[in-house]
């Protein structure tokens, strides 16, 4: 266990997330092998860690089931724990799309300072699928509605949306476009397109608690 603890403090602090999911999903594999009892405090610490990982891992590639059943695996005691807690109220509100507070809570913590890289990458990578929804779904948007729902203040809103080019005038509205890669779906067959259409409304609409 220690081993693994290891090797995911590294993928983290080196950058490496793309390899942080199929590792944690191994780990967890050989940890269920290992543990034939409850966990001791000591064990619980180092799951802890390995466990708040693996949820943000799955949140990092946006897989919102693979997480709730990962929670439902988690041993008690582990799930008592400070960040296995904390990553689980991150879920919470990411499924149940409150957004505002799905960043606020990834970026108020209190978080363990080895955790700060993934959590970066998740907040980043998050606005920015939140933002390829918007750009989907809307024509017109204020930027304190970007702002509330990205977590950030009006004016980084603003810039983030400048970043994609998209009009910003002096009241602060927005007309938001699809993203390059929205507009690469028309390739795509009509079985293909009423799928994803399904998906993303799934993912959109409100959700019961975990």
């Amino acid at each position: 266990m220690e081993v693994g603890s290891a090797q995911v403090l590294l993928l983290v602090s080196s950058g490496e997330f793309s390899k942080l999911l199929p590792v944690c999903e191994e780990l967890e594999l050989t940890i269920q092998e290992e543990l034939a009892e409850a966990p001791t405090p000591d064990q619980a610490s180092q799951l802890g860690f390995l466990y708040s990982v693996h949820l943000l891992a799955c949140l990092l590639d946006d897989q919102l089931n693979a997480a709730r059943f990962l929670w439902k695996r988690i041993p008690d005691a582990v799930q008592q724990h400070a960040q296995v807690a904390l990553a689980h109220g991150v879920l919470e509100a990411r499924w149940q799309c409150k957004f505002p507070e799905f960043f606020r809570q990834l970026t108020s913590g209190p978080w363990d300072a080895s955790l700060q890289p993934l959590l970066a990458q998740v907040v980043a990578r998050s606005r920015e699928q939140l933002l390829d929804k918007i750009g989907n779904a809307y024509k017109a948007i204020s930027a304190d509605r970007v702002a509330a729902l990205l977590g950030l203040d009006a004016a980084t809103a603003r810039q983030a949306c400048g970043q994609r080019g998209w009009p910003v005038d002096a009241a602060g509205g927005i007309e938001p476009a699809p993203s390059k890669r929205s507009e690469g779906l028309v390739e795509m067959g009509e079985a293909q397109l009423q799928k994803l259409a399904e998906y993303v409304s799934y993912l959109e609409r409100p959700q019961s608690c975990i």
